[in-house]
C-alpha cells in the first residue's frame, strides 16, 4: 500500500435500503477502539478533531470519516500508524465492540450533562427526536423511488449497452493494475447525501498519480467499474471501492494503491484525468426508441430528488434544535477535561 496522508471518506450513508453501515468493515480490523457515547451537540466530533489534529501535530498519518447527514461532522478517525481507532457509537453509527476493556474503550461524554435540565426540555426533546425519525422514512422512501426511476433508466441503457466493447477495454486497463504483497480489499466511500444534497469527496483522485475519470449520462459507469472490480478481485489486485448512495449495489469509485491508479463518475479535478466516456458503450440506434421513456423518467427522478434535499434541510433545522437543547445541559469544562485525558492516553 502507498502512504497517503489525511485521507477523508465516509463511513457509512443514507440508502434506499435505509441507513447503510460500513463502521465493522472499517474500524474492526484496528488494535485499539474509543467508542465515543454521547447526545447531539455534546462535543464527540470535537473530541475526535482534537485528535486528529494532536496526530497531525506529530506527523502521523490520518484517516478522517466525515458524518453522511452532516459533512461539517466527524464519526470516526483512524490514526494509521498505530492501529487506533475512535468512532462515534451512537446511533445509527452501528459498530459492535468485541471486547470491552480489552480492544474497545468506551468514552462518554454524556456524562457531563445534566439531567435537570435536559428534563426540562424532554417534550421538545422526544418531539423533535420523532420529527427527525419522520422525516429520514420520508427520505428513505425517496431514495427508493430514486432508486427505482435509476434502475429504470440502466435498463433502457443496457438494451444499446456494447457489452462485449466494454469488456475489452475492461482488461485492457485491467492490464495496468500491479498487485501488491497482500490482497486488501476495502469499501471506503468517498459519496452520501444529506443536509446539503449529494456530496462527493475528491479523495480517490488525490491519492492517485493516474486518474480516468468516467462520464456518463447513460446510467452505465456503475455496470462498467463492477466488471473491472470482478476481474481485479480474481486477480487478487487490492483496491478501495466507493459506492454509491443511490445505488449501493455499484461501485462510484475504484482506487488501486499499488498502481496510483484511481477509476470514478464524474469529473474531481480540473485536469490530469484520462476521460473515459460511457456514450462510446452505447449502441445510439438501439437506445433511440428508449430515448423518451429516458427523458419520462429523468424528469420523475429529479422530482424525488427535489423532495428528497427539501426534507434533509428540514432534518437540519431539527437537530440544529436538538443541538441547542443538549448544548444548554453540557458542562463543556468537564468534557475538554476527558478530551485531554484521552489523548494523554492515545499518544503515550
Amino acid at each position: 500500500m502507498g502512504k497517503f496522508v489525511n485521507e477523508v471518506y465516509f463511513a457509512g450513508m443514507n440508502t434506499a435500503q435505509g441507513f447503510v453501515s460500513y463502521f465493522n468493515e472499517i474500524f474492526g480490523g484496528c488494535k485499539k477502539i474509543y467508542v465515543i457515547k454521547g447526545g447531539p451537540g455534546t462535543g464527540k466530533s470535537r473530541l475526535m478533531n482534537d485528535i486528529a489534529q494532536e496526530a497531525e501535530l506529530r506527523g502521523l498519518e490520518t484517516e478522517k470519516f466525515l458524518c453522511s447527514s452532516d459533512p461539517c461532522s466527524l464519526d470516526g478517525l483512524i490514526i494509521k500508524n498505530s492501529g487506533t481507532a475512535i468512532v462515534d457509537g451512537t446511533s445509527p453509527h452501528i459498530y459492535e465492540p468485541t471486547a470491552v476493556g480489552l480492544k474497545e474503550k468506551i468514552v462518554d461524554v454524556s456524562a457531563f450533562l445534566d439531567p435537570y435540565k435536559l428534563n426540562d426540555h424532554s417534550k421538545d426533546i422526544f418531539a423533535l427526536l420523532n420529527a427527525k425519525s419522520r422525516k429520514y422514512n420520508s427520505i428513505y422512501s425517496y431514495l427508493k423511488v430514486i432508486g427505482v426511476y435509476d434502475n429504470e433508466i440502466n435498463t433502457c441503457c443496457k438494451n444499446a449497452y456494447l457489452e462485449d466493447k466494454a469488456e475489452k477495454i475492461i482488461l485492457k486497463l485491467s492490464r495496468l493494475l500491479k498487485k501488491d504483497n497482500s490482497y486488501q480489499k476495502r469499501i471506503l466511500p468517498r459519496s452520501a447525501v444529506g443536509f446539503d444534497g449529494e456530496i462527493v469527496l475528491g479523495t480517490y483522485s488525490s491519492m492517485a498519480s493516474k486518474r480516468y475519470a468516467l462520464t456518463d449520462i447513460c446510467g452505465i459507469s456503475g455496470d462498467f467499474l463492477q466488471k473491472l472490480l470482478s476481474v481485479t478481485d480474481e486477480k487478487r489486485i487490492s483496491v478501495f471501492v466507493s459506492f454509491s448512495p443511490l445505488c449501493p449495489s455499484k461501485p462510484d469509485a475504484l482506487f488501486y494503491p499499488a498502481s496510483g491508479i484511481s477509476f470514478y463518475t464524474g469529473s474531481e479535478t480540473d485536469n490530469d484525468e484520462t476521460v473515459l466516456n460511457m456514450r462510446r458503450f452505447i449502441n445510439d440506434e438501439k437506445l433511440r426508441p428508449y430515448k423518451p421513456q429516458i427523458r419520462a423518467l429523468t424528469r420523475l427522478r429529479n422530482g424525488a430528488v427535489k423532495q428528497m434535499e427539501f426534507d434533509f434541510k428540514a432534518i437540519k433545522r431539527l437537530h440544529m434544535s436538538l443541538e441547542e437543547i443538549y448544548i444548554s445541559a453540557m458542562d463543556f469544562s468537564g468534557k475538554e477535561k476527558l478530551t485531554k485525558q484521552t489523548i494523554k492516553e492515545i499518544f503515550t
